[in-house]
């Protein structure tokens, strides 16, 4: 008896693979299955090809930066493939608070797009919301497999600009640093010595002229850091089981970014001394990205000492598990995926709906001035002011880093009267068609140069600026945006030609300036700047956020005006000297900007763009 009733036992057999993959799809059938997903992708994609749009852009523009992000998820479908034997055995079980999760993504998606406009906060909801889309459509118990490689696509998503600036400058003066210390050890053998000023090394080789490498600019490697990261994730969910190990090797990847680009600084500064170009351009990038490999190598060196720190016997390849659940019924995973495709793409049409009535545009268009001037064309002589020297021309790296080719540094000097003596560096940049934008200032640039920022700090300063000339227009496209004025243009004959239009409010112009200690002879030194942006003029790079980057604009541009003091003993001096030269300078300083209340008033750039502003 108990042989016969064994029998039947012996007898069964663990599904096969047509088995496992007709339970899960028994309800819907595998056509069904393929045509649900193809109409779901379709549906997303339709929401939130915006960010997929940007996301590219942010990528093939700074592919050494974020070029990665093209392999996120090919790396993110690979962790899910490995699984497949153990996800075929899963039933498919609606789950509907998934559809919660999803909202809440598409919620905080709108959110990030038409509230602060982050793309970083942009692709965090996005994944947000397909995580819930797939907890809603597969259940329980297939996310527990899929959480990790949804959560992986983490590292495809641009950072934004403020927080990278923060973290990888830092790591630059570290990298400097440690860059500095192996040269330094090299530099008796090869016949040379080396210094450095905060992230700047300066080669000295035997009869030869000094060579400079910055860190920060002509070798950005630390921009990086999260491709590493996104390497140490990958190498941690693949070679690693348990939690602990995996997040040690996470732990790892800054270390590892900063040991491997202190290697990079000190390779580049040795080809530097054969050939100055070898420290630029693309080979400095074809270094970085080669540090990949040896990178890999170091991940999988503590992956193998962490499987040898603990006694850990490997994975015994175990029969597979019974199939886990019944599959939710057929009109119940019909009803969810309908669901999902009708929220989804009632989303994207009211996402469109919405942003045309509310007169909203995401993306903002290049704009110029009308005239095609460029600032490097501000006059070399002015009435009591004139130039110093010839204009610094920066190197194709720095330029880069820069982030525009129109751009003017320059020094001026009072010519009338000579006594006392008056002098300040004048740098200005124009910026427009950008992705995203976090204006390079003089606090980082400095700092990076060795110079420390003094015990005054930052604060805002009035500029005192003459007004003599000046007159309000009656005719503001907005009055309620501010005061607008304008100045009589006059030519080299001092003979009028016309008036030109100043930012808005711009009698209450304020310079943002920072005290700064030089490390030789420790005296102090002022550099303040302010930003004029769409028509208006700020002294934050917030506030060029604001305005430049306002929904209800179509354009966006904005010009960075910076004053090094050679002369200033104060704040309140440079502010002084500014407003003296920016006096005699903006008539010919707004021309190299475009006619904002023309713009506006949709006289410029002409019939395509109609105007700056919707409504």
């Amino acid at each position: 008896m108990m042989s016969t009733a064994a029998a039947p036992a012996s007898t069964r057999r663990d599904p096969t693979r047509g088995d496992r993959l007709a339970l899960a799809l028994s309800r819907i059938g595998e056509p069904g299955a393929l045509a649900a997903a193809a109409l779901v992708t379709i549906a997303f994609l339709l929401l939130f090809y915006r960010w997929f749009l940007t996301q590219h852009r942010h990528s093939i523009e700074a592919i050494e930066d974020w070029g990665h992000a093209y392999a996120i998820p090919v790396i993110s479908g690979f962790l899910i493939w490995r699984q497949r034997d153990e996800l075929k055995r899963i039933a498919v079980r609606v789950f509907w608070p998934g559809l919660a999760v999803m909202l809440a993504g598409i919620a905080a998606y709108f959110f990030a797009v038409v509230g602060i406009k982050n793309h970083m906060l942009q692709g965090l909801s996005m994944i947000l919301a397909l995580f819930g889309l797939a907890l809603l459509l597969l259940g329980v118990e297939p996310m527990k497999r899929l959480f990790l490689p949804i959560a992986y696509l983490v590292f495809g998503v641009t950072v934004s600009e403020r927080i990278m600036i923060e973290i990888t400058f830092r790591l630059q003066l570290i990298a400097a640093e440690g860059g500095w210390a192996i040269l330094s050890m090299v530099a008796p053998l090869a016949g040379f010595t080396v210094d450095l000023k905060g992230n700047t090394l300066h080669l000295f080789p035997r009869g030869g002229a000094p060579i400079p490498l910055d860190v920060a600019e002509a070798c950005s490697g630390m921009r990086m850091v999260i491709a590493f990261f996104a390497l140490a994730g990958a190498v941690a969910l693949v070679a690693c089981r348990h939690w602990w190990q995996r997040f040690a090797v996470l732990l790892l990847a800054a270390p590892v970014a900063i040991f491997l680009n202190m290697i990079r600084v000190a390779v580049l500064g040795v080809l530097s001394l054969w050939d100055r170009d070898l420290a630029t351009g693309d080979v400095h990038m074809l270094i970085g990205t080669l540090l990949l490999v040896p990178g890999l190598g170091l991940f999988m060196l503590a992956v193998w000492v962490l499987h040898r720190a603990v006694s850990d016997e490997p994975p015994r390849p175990a029969r597979l598990p019974p199939v886990i659940g019944a599959p939710s019924p057929r009109g119940t995973w019909v009803a969810a995926v309908a669901v999902a495709v009708g929220v989804l793409t009632a989303s994207a049409a009211g996402f469109k709906v919405g942003i045309d009535a509310a007169n909203i545009y995401l993306r903002k268009l290049p704009i110029h001035p009308e005239s095609g001037v460029l600032v490097r064309s501000i006059p070399t002589a002015l009435p009591t002011w004139e130039r110093v020297g010839t204009d610094r021309v920066e190197s194709p790296d720095v330029e880069k880093a820069l982030g525009t080719t129109n751009y003017v540094t320059r020094t001026y000097r009072r010519s009338r009267p000579l006594s006392p003596a008056r002098i300040m560096d004048v740098h200005l940049a124009y910026y427009t068609g950008m992705v995203d934008t976090v204006p390079h200032v003089p606090d980082r640039c400095f700092v990076g140069a060795g110079i420390q920022i003094g015990p005054e700090g930052s604060r805002v300063v009035p500029v005192p600026l003459d007004r003599s000339g000046w007159s309000e227009s009656g005719d503001p496209a907005d009055p309620r945006r501010g005061r607008v004025w304008t100045v009589p243009m006059r030519n080299e004959f001092g003979a009028r030609v016309g008036d030109v239009a100043l930012p808005r409010d711009i009698d209450r112009l304020g310079l943002r300036v920072t005290q700064f200690i030089r490390p030789d002879d420790g005296l102090s030194m002022y550099a303040g700047y302010f930003f004029i942006a769409n028509g208006a003029a700020v002294d934050s790079a917030g506030g060029v956020r604001l305005l430049a980057f306002d929904l209800e604009s179509r354009y966006a541009y904005y010009l960075k005006v910076q004053f090094n003091g050679v002369t200033a003993a104060s704040a309140e001096e440079l502010a002084a000297d500014a407003g003296d030269l920016l006096s005699e300078l903006l008539p010919d300083l707004m021309k190299c900007v475009p006619d904002w209340v023309r713009v506006e008033k949709g006289l410029y750039p002409g019939p395509e763009g109609s105007g700056a502003r919707k409504g």
